[in-house]
């Protein structure tokens, strides 16, 4: 038994000899009973109280492993957060480098456009007229606002491409046109690329030169020059031996004179 113990039960039996002397209250037996009873109880509720601590301890222990996981993905999130802004910083400035890149872009192609509408008024009429449905096709869609970039660029660029090929070439057309006495005549007509061309009729009696300028081609007749130029013809045709050509070559003027 132990010292608090032995001290309690003293006591009660201190407090027992008293009653039995002054008082007729409760025996000894009674006192001891209840008081058994009473630290069963104490007991009793210290085992549920130690139980309860437990569980207690637990779900703190839970809570506070809980909010250190919450901190934890609070800290992932905010660096989510910022990395997201980050992104989106990034993207809004390709953004705006794309949007520039397009708008330099579409001032090129429209200066190319430019470029290409100011070559067709240089260009031999039989040439003009082989390019004119895709010139109009392009000029048709770009006022409907139905053709991509891509595609008004790559016209563009099979255009020049078209107008570049016959520039380096010796070309021989057959054409149509009036000269200094009014008269509509049909000719063959040789094009030294875009710089000069030599025309002669059919017969060899008719024969003269042309130069473009702003507003197209200027033909200007020799009538000197028709068995040269008939001989370049066969030559161009194969009928003849190639040799050299002695032609005028006046000196060239800019398109716009």
């Amino acid at each position: 038994m132990s010292f608090s113990l032995r001290i309690k039960i003293s006591l009660i039996f201190g407090l027992s000899g008293y009653y039995l002397l002054g008082s007729t209250f409760k025996d000894t037996t009674t006192i001891i009973q209840e008081w058994v009873q009473t630290e069963q109880l104490i007991s009793e509720e210290s085992t549920e109280w130690n139980i309860e601590k437990a569980a207690l301890l637990d779900i703190r222990d839970a809570l506070k492993t809980e909010i250190v996981e919450l901190d934890e993905r609070l800290e992932e999130s905010e660096e989510e957060a910022v990395g997201a802004a980050k992104q989106r910083t990034e993207l809004l400035e390709q953004k705006d480098e794309i949007k520039e890149t397009t708008r330099s872009l579409l001032e090129g192609v429209d200066a190319l456009q430019i470029q290409v509408e100011e070559a067709f008024k240089l260009l031999p009429s039989p040439l003009a007229k082989r390019l004119k449905p895709f010139r109009q096709k392009l000029n048709n869609q770009i006022e409907k606002n139905n053709i991509s970039l891509r595609q008004r660029v790559d016209t563009l660029l099979s255009l020049l491409q078209a107008i570049s090929l016959y520039h380096r070439n010796i070309s021989l057309e057959r054409q149509e046109f009036s000269l200094e006495d009014g008269v509509s005549r049909e000719f063959q007509v040789m094009y030294f690329g875009l710089g000069i061309a030599y025309f002669v009729n059919e017969s060899g009696t008719v024969a003269g030169y042309g130069t473009p300028n702003k507003s197209g081609w200027v033909w200007k007749r020799d009538d000197t020059l028709a068995l040269e130029i008939s001989t370049g013809v066969d030559m161009v045709n194969n009928r003849a031996m190639p040799r050299f050509l002695k032609l005028p070559f006046p000196q060239p003027k800019e398109p716009n004179q």
